[in-house]
């Protein structure tokens, strides 16, 4: 409930002894009434994904991450309550559709989600890229690969959808990126488009970085899609305003 709807309630429930008040302190009631309503301004739902480097819980149970801790800088210089919920990627989604959240992150523009939500501005740079066993000699870009290369992305990313409208073989969308790199180096499948952010570490952390290789598939924002009905119930200036603390958050 916006402040301006908590004050028309409340406004019209006055007790009688109020309604001879001085326009000067009826001015004072209303500044207290819309302090309150700010104060029990419930927090704002943001839904993400185990997704290390970019989020995570730590041991303590707190969210962290290099995409958390942008978002996390913004709302706290907006001075706005927020919780973070982990999901699977494809809940996470679902909520902010049927409005049980408020947004998600980190998320790259599709029509799908425009159709619901709102992008931000960009919270972190991202390359989405192939990855292949070195000794596969194939290019993901020919159109040989696109009939015959068997690829996978996982579940309710944008990058199974792009396979699928770009030609490729999509043959498997497992939950998370670490069953992905797992099955390249089973050779269940030739090639996996992931996050460079996520795949690389996780590279890196399996010890088998002699093992595959990688090319650049696109470059393109990250940020945090915010329901529209959500951006509804705020203020107009609410969206430029994150945007702007995003901005300072990423300069920091």
């Amino acid at each position: 409930m916006t402040a301006a709807h908590f004050l028309s309630k409340t406004a019209f429930r006055l007790p009688r002894r109020h309604a001879r008040l001085s326009p000067i302190r009826l001015v004072l009631l209303a500044g207290l009434l819309l302090a309150g309503a700010a104060a029990a301004e419930a927090p704002i739902r943001l839904n993400t994904h185990q997704q290390a480097p970019l989020s995570f819980r730590k041991d303590d149970g707190d969210a962290d991450g290099l995409a958390v801790q942008v978002v996390q800088c913004a709302l706290k210089q907006l001075q706005r309550p927020y919780s973070i919920a982990f999901l699977p990627w494809p809940r996470a989604q679902w909520q902010v559709q049927h409005q049980q959240a408020d947004a998600f992150f980190t998320a790259t523009p599709s029509a799908e989600r425009d159709g619901y939500a709102v992008l931000s501005a960009p919270i972190l740079p991202y390359e989405r890229r192939w990855y292949l066993l070195k000794d596969n000699p194939q290019t993901p870009t020919s159109n040989d690969f696109k009939r015959q290369g068997r690829t996978a992305a996982f579940n309710g990313s944008n990058m199974d959808d792009w396979l699928r409208e770009h030609g490729y073989q999509l043959t498997s969308t497992p939950p998370n990126s670490e069953q992905l790199v797992k099955m390249l180096l089973n050779r269940r499948v030739d090639a996996i488009l992931g996050n460079a952010y996520v795949v690389d570490a996780l590279i890196v952390k399996m010890g088998v970085q002699e093992q595959l290789r990688s090319e650049l598939a696109q470059s393109l924002p990250f940020g945090v899609y915010f329901g529209k009905a959500f951006l509804a119930r705020e203020s107009p200036q609410f969206l430029s305003q994150f945007n702007r603390a995003v901005q300072a958050c990423r300069a920091k």
